[in-house]
């Protein structure tokens, strides 16, 4: 995992061409409405890096999985940033990545709810930067499973189906 700010010229979100690798498009991943976003954050990181499905995507999608500050920075934080994870991948493969890595994101999301206190709710989102009006590459936790969608997504991954989250 890279933490950077600014991934190389990636992390700002955009898809870009050129060079070996083609064009690439980030996954932001958000984590929200919890007392523990940083710790949930790396957690929930942790979780994406050993989750088997992403693993082989490496090799095929050109996957890395990054933290770079969030977009969504206010006055009210004290000067602290938040960070988001950037999934970057090559464009080609974003599609099909992004329902790989919602499924491994709502398996965690169960376990996170299943210990979070009576005053939090936490929500996870995923939006690829500048294709923001695509619901193939948009998902969030808040939202209503699609009525295709798995009723327990992650189930079938060794390590992943119910277990409760790394570092939580």
């Amino acid at each position: 995992m890279t933490d950077s700010g600014n991934a190389g010229g990636r992390g700002d979100g955009q898809v870009t061409g050129g060079g070996e690798r083609g064009g690439t498009v980030a996954l932001r991943i958000t984590v929200s409405g919890t007392h523990r976003r940083r710790e949930d954050l790396a957690a929930l990181c942790a979780w994406l890096e050993n989750a088997p499905a992403l693993t082989e995507a490496r090799g095929w999608a050109g996957l890395e999985v990054e933290r770079g500050d969030s977009l969504a920075q206010s006055e009210s934080m004290s000067g602290e940033l938040v960070q988001d994870i950037l999934l970057i991948v090559a464009a080609e493969a974003a599609r099909p990545l992004a329902d790989i890595a919602w499924n491994s994101v709502t398996t965690w999301h169960r376990n996170r709810r299943r210990l979070a206190n009576s005053e939090e709710d936490p929500r996870v989102s995923l939006v690829a930067d500048g294709f923001e009006d695509d619901p193939a590459l948009n998902r969030d936790t808040d939202d209503p499973p699609a009525p295709d969608d798995d009723p327990d997504p992650g189930a079938g991954e060794h390590g992943h189906g119910g277990e409760r989250p790394e570092g939580v």
